[in-house]
């Protein structure tokens, strides 16, 4: 089964690589995407519209436009500065909300609170309580104004910044040998640059043509494609970046190895299918369709053009419209980290808030025998419901459950000493002991407990179905 996927992992990285071949033309546009691709500072603006019809009753349309820049001199500490305007069928953000990469740490605009929570009413047709939005934005939020979405820190980088120069080098050395004179009779020459342009009738062809070039190149594309694998270990520092020891390396090189005949079986296997004529039926299905990728050079700037037309059954089922222009300048980084707050704390401030303005009133948890979670219902006082999982636990004959889950969304200050391993909730001066036990690091406590804190507890068999409700 290894030698089988790896088979296949090498047959799909052979046709998306492959794409421009290595014709003159072919050669030219991978000249030029080098030359894009080496550009570490730059200005950037982005348009992008989306048609899709057919999926459903409803058409959608997706407008899209970003504009900013970027520096990623530095792989290990990346830095981007975006502006995003978008727009889905009749919903859109009134002001543009802002994404900020800094050393790998992603942000947005605070204001992406507001215009998410005015589509999200648009949409559903319901208003977000406004006295917990308001409070929450311009008390809790006020000198914030940033909002600290994902930090890739921990799981991203790059020990050697100039590897990616070399993987890219790689890639293009790769392509220039193992489908040397290859000639896709996609890429043409144009004014400024070169455009790949694809139809269903083109890209069959394209098809055929690669896979009768493999197949009569096979040894030479194979061992091409394991040098290129193992060059890639060597570039990227892999060993070291992602843990993988020199024996894990040196034995994913030789199951690649290992599978040559399984890759020549596939091929051949290939070359029958299409000589078979069965891959007209595809063609069929998807006629009209259509694809144009243009890359060109205006001045000091790049620009790439994409055109697609997707159609199904001679129905037009996606049209997609897009437009990038990127300009070489220099980028000067500016810190943001002190104007920012963790996404995890804007959750905690609006649940407080919301606890605070339209408390929670009653939860209901049920289960079968055979679950691990129980389905929760949450009930406010103003009527809203809303729903979650949350573990239970069964000792000695009672049910326990989660007790700061259960406690903070009603509102109730938990605390847990480690000392005397008991669970505490606090009211007031007064600190009501709770019967805890840890459990994968939780604090479950038992459903009656909850009844010291003056909550009407209930429990219900019904056949395999149980049901816990706690009542404030």
């Amino acid at each position: 089964m290894a030698k089988r996927a790896i088979s296949l992992l090498l047959v799909g990285l052979m046709l998306i690589l492959t794409l421009t071949g290595c014709g003159t033309n072919e050669l030219g546009y991978l000249k030029l995407s080098k030359e894009i691709g080496s550009i570490t500072q730059y200005k950037f603006s982005n348009s992008t519209q989306l048609k899709v019809s057919g999926v459903s009753e409803d058409d959608y349309n997706i407008d899209l436009s970003m504009e900013g820049t970027a520096n990623i001199e530095n792989l290990n500490s990346m830095y981007m500065d975006m502006e995003v305007m978008f727009k889905f069928n009749d919903m859109e953000n009134e002001h543009p909300i802002k994404f900020i990469m800094d050393g790998n740490k992603m942000y947005v605009s605070k204001n992406a609170i507001l215009e998410i929570i005015k589509l999200e009413e648009k949409y559903n047709g319901t208003q977000e309580n406004a006295k917990v939005i308001d409070k929450l934005y311009n008390v809790e939020l006020k000198d914030a104004e940033y909002i600290l979405i994902y930090d890739m820190s921990e799981d991203y980088s790059v020990v050697d910044e100039s590897s990616y120069k070399d993987m890219y080098d790689s890639a293009m050395d790769y392509l220039t040998s193992a489908f040397k004179g290859f000639d896709t009779k996609l890429v043409t020459k144009t004014n400024n640059g070169y455009a790949i342009e694809l139809t269903s009738e083109g890209a069959v062809a394209f098809i055929e043509r690669l896979i009768k070039y493999v197949s009569e190149n096979k040894a030479l594309v194979f061992d091409e494609t394991v040098n290129y694998f193992e060059n890639i270990y060597d570039d990227m520092n892999i060993q070291e970046s992602e843990g993988v020891t020199e024996d894990d390396k040196e034995a994913f090189i030789s199951e690649l190895k290992e599978g040559r005949q399984e890759f020549y079986d596939f091929v051949d296997k290939a070359v029958l299918f299409m000589e078979s004529g069965e891959f007209k039926t595809y063609e069929d299905m998807i006629a009209g369709s259509k694809f144009k990728d243009e890359i060109s050079k205006k001045g000091n700037s790049y620009v790439q053009n994409i055109q697609g037309e997707l159609t199904v059954k001679d129905v037009i089922a996606a049209n997609l419209n897009t437009s990038t222009e990127i300009t070489p300048v220099d980028i000067e980084r500016t810190s943001i980290s002190a104007k920012s707050i963790t996404l995890d704390e804007v959750e905690n401030k609006y649940d407080i808030i919301q606890n605070e303005i339209n408390p929670m009133n009653k939860i209901e948890l049920n289960w079968y025998p055979e679950d691990s979670d129980a389905d929760v219902s949450k009930y406010r006082m103003d009527g809203k419901t809303e729903w979650d999982y949350q573990p239970y636990v069964i000792i000695d004959g009672r049910l326990y459950l989660p007790l700061r889950y259960i406690g903070e969304s009603f509102g109730e200050e938990v605390q847990w000493d480690n000392e005397t391993q008991k669970a505490y909730v606090v009211s007031g001066s007064e600190k009501i002991d709770m019967t805890g036990v840890l459990v994968d690091d939780t604090t479950m406590v038992k459903i009656r407990d909850f009844e010291k804190l003056g909550y009407k507890v209930d429990f219900v068999q019904n056949d395999e179905l149980s049901t816990a409700t706690i009542e404030k």
